[in-house]
């Protein structure tokens, strides 16, 4: 029996995945759980693990080709062998297909008698049927054909019409997006490719945005049209917690040495137990208030941002959510994640304390309800006792959906991190 291998949903956002590469070829065997290619989704690069044991019988979805969640990419035999179904992808003609395929050669062969050129198209055809661009005019067009050339190669929609517009074979072209695929940029750039003439005042180049730069544009023009946004913003006395941060990397308590981020993390979580209606979601003219707290955090990668999810945060101790951070952190920079790494989120940290920032405020994650904007830890002028004295404070801001929040609730939320904070030792003897 066939099983299909189909395309999962990797993250929340995916709506369609590129194939990057497949690792097992038709007439491979398979173990369930098997990495059998790497997708290009939104976020990151991931990894396509086998649903089924058996053999890899057919694949329907080649490299660098899209398709969209739930889409068969390739079939299981189960219970099949190698041995066997190898053979199967060369299976000989019938007798009627030989003699046709025998005529097609001898057809071919004939303008080559005659002196003719074999590789030139018709008079207004093109090289191939698959949306190629057609032959430079006077180009020699049997170098196409030159051992080494990738005949189809992998490339964007609008680097194909970029280069059909200034001549530009595409064979020719080296491809510097993900699994090689040419993108605009290549087109414009590639060896004896004419300028392109601008007008007076124009930009000085075009970027096509990747997929995770365009799902970011669509999600947060999304967000900002459709959530109707408000602030909040507290400052917090971060001595004590400072004290607690060096005490516990000399005393080398947890592996993974503790940092203010990881403070705010577990601070969160914990406030956001007392507060659930900010760890909610808005959805058909309803309140879901989330069964666990799930943190997203914010991650800055080389062309946008990721949001791995660090699992029901309130229930973990500090030194397991800075392990766990640090891992997710890792995972980002690599651009490699599980399935369950980048979905489930409940709530995000975005967290910009590592610049000299004095605060911002974010863009709530949809369909979340709420997002902490994290500014850097500096030592600032503050009245204690009626005395003006300098104290290392972090300035926070709660970018709230007011469908389901309201200023008082996320207030009282601040309020809550505020004492937590300040007060961090509760953070260590909390699970």
């Amino acid at each position: 029996m066939s099983v299909e291998i189909v395309m999962p949903k990797l993250s929340d956002t995916m709506e369609e995945g590129t194939i990057l590469r497949w690792l097992k070829q038709v007439g491979d065997q398979v173990a369930r759980g098997d990495v059998i290619a790497e997708v290009e989704t939104d976020k990151a690069d991931m990894e396509l693990e086998a649903s089924a044991a058996g053999v890899l019988r057919e694949i329907k979805v080649q490299e660098g080709q899209s398709a969209v969640v739930g889409a068969v990419l390739a079939l299981v035999d189960e219970g099949g062998n190698g041995a066997q179904a190898k053979p199967a992808a060369k299976q000989e003609p019938d007798a009627e297909a030989r003699s046709s395929e025998t005529a097609g050669e001898a057809k071919r062969a004939e303008p080559a008698k005659a002196g003719a050129r074999t590789a030139e198209p018709a008079k207004g055809g093109k090289r191939e049927a698959a949306g190629r661009p057609q032959d430079v005019e006077g180009a020699p067009a049997a170098a196409a054909a030159a051992p080494g050339r990738d005949a189809d190669p992998k490339a964007t929609p609008a680097a194909r019409q970029l280069a059909t517009e200034r001549g530009v074979d595409l064979s020719m072209v080296r491809g510097s997006g993900p699994g090689g695929r040419i993108v605009s940029d290549d087109v414009a750039h590639a060896p004896g490719a004419p300028r392109a003439r601008e007008p007076e005042g124009a930009v000085a180049g075009r970027q096509e945005l990747s997929r995770m730069r365009q799902s970011i544009a669509r999600r947060m023009s999304e967000a900002f049209r459709d959530i109707p946004h408000f602030y909040v913003t507290a400052e917090i006395d971060m001595g004590e917690a400072a004290r607690l941060k060096d005490s516990l990397a000399k005393n080398e308590v947890y592996v993974t040495a503790v940092t203010y981020t990881h403070m705010v993390l577990k601070a969160t979580a914990l406030a956001l137990k007392r507060h659930p209606r900010l760890n909610a979601s808005f959805r058909d003219d309803a309140i879901e208030l989330k069964g666990e707290i799930n943190l997203g955090m914010a991650v800055a990668v080389e062309d946008g941002l990721i949001v791995p999810v660090l699992r029901a945060a309130d229930e973990r101790p500090l030194g397991e959510i800075a392990s766990e951070a640090r891992r997710l952190v890792e995972q980002a920079r690599r651009g490699r994640f599980a399935k369950e790494d980048l979905s489930g989120g409940t709530f995000t940290v975005s967290n910009m304390g590592m610049l000299d920032l004095e605060e911002f405020a974010a863009v709530i994650n949809p369909p979340q309800a709420a997002i902490l904007a994290v500014g850097a830890v500096k030592e600032r002028a503050v009245v204690r006792d009626g005395t003006i004295v300098v104290r290392p404070t972090m300035r926070v801001t709660v970018s709230c959906d007011h469908r389901i929040i309201d200023g008082v609730v996320a207030g009282r939320f601040l309020e809550e991190l505020k004492r937590l904070l300040e007060n961090p030792i509760v953070l260590v003897v909390q699970a």
